[in-house]
């Protein structure tokens, strides 16, 4: 038998998309106007705004991954639940299929990586593998100079800039200094190097330009992405730039992209791709606010 879903919403037009997305997964969706006691079967739980704000603290007790299509990370209450998983998922436009698609197709497949799965089928992607400061110069002005070539308006490009420095620092600097507890050594004592490798990824399929940053250790969790949201988001948008846990870098990916995805292999890698919109409904973007927010887990 293929994989169900259950989908909780008393919307037609919510269950209509759910429905047509799932199936191009290969998922059936049972639907309810109320949270079901059992999920015991189901691959994972869409759930609307309206549900998740009724069913409150059962939401934390359900036994398979949550995605909440149509709410926002201005809510206290989904920012609450997604800091305790299983609610890991939020998809800002209840109308977008695409995201539901894949989104479900990561999560009963249980292949996560790669942003190719967030491209069109056969679009080219470059890769760099970073290793210090000079070499992470040399890439971002690398992918700003492709990103032009590939028609990217100067708003977008400067919100590349931004995001992939942050990054790129991230891996470089913050994930090796989180993961010194569980550090891989060498019987040299020196740090595995496959550990340290940094590698940045980006594409472009003409609707919208990804990258990622991948590093081998891991280290981030659910609740550290959440947590820094919240807090980025409760300083208004300015979180102290003095206090290294405030979230700063965070904030300014999720202020400059349209979607950020976190892919955890606990204690072995961590790709975090971000994806800009070119084009929004026949039309060229223009502005560019995060509309869904991923963190799964191996």
């Amino acid at each position: 038998m293929g994989a169900r879903a259950i989908c909780v919403s008393r919307d037609a037009g919510v269950r209509h998309v759910v429905s047509a997305a799932l199936a191009g997964a290969g998922v059936t969706v049972d639907h309810h106007d109320a949270l079901p006691a059992d999920t015991d079967g189901a691959a994972l739980l869409v759930v609307d705004k309206a549900t998740r704000e009724h069913a409150g603290d059962a939401l934390r007790s359900a036994a398979v991954p949550v995605v909440v299509v149509g709410d926002d990370l201005d809510d206290d209450g989904l920012i609450t639940l997604m800091i305790e998983a299983p609610v890991s998922h939020l998809i800002g436009d209840p109308a977008s299929s695409r995201d539901l698609g894949i989104t479900s197709e990561k999560l009963v497949s249980g292949d996560l990586f790669g942003l190719e799965k967030y491209l069109a089928p056969g679009t080219r992607v470059g890769e760099r593998a970073i290793n210090d400061e000079a070499a992470k110069r040399a890439a971002i002005a690398e992918v700003c100079a492709w990103a032009e070539s590939v028609g990217a308006r100067r708003p977008i490009i400067h919100r590349l800039t931004s995001v992939v420095d942050e990054l790129l620092m991230n891996a470089l600097i913050d994930a090796p200094r989180e993961s010194q507890p569980t550090l891989a050594y060498t019987p040299g004592g020196t740090i595995d190097p496959l550990q340290q490798r940094v590698v940045l990824r980006w594409g472009s399929d003409g609707t919208q330009l990804a990258v990622s940053v991948t590093d081998g250790f891991g280290a981030i969790r659910q609740r550290d992405v959440i947590d820094h949201v919240r807090r980025a988001r409760d300083e208004r948008g300015r979180p102290n730039p003095d206090d290294p846990g405030a979230g700063l870098g965070l904030y300014l990916v999720l202020a400059n992209v349209a979607s950020l995805i976190v892919n955890v292999d606990p204690n072995r890698r961590t790709e975090v791709i971000c994806l800009f919109e070119l084009v929004r409904d026949g039309r060229r973007a223009i502005t560019s606010t995060v509309r869904s927010l991923h963190v799964f887990s191996a």
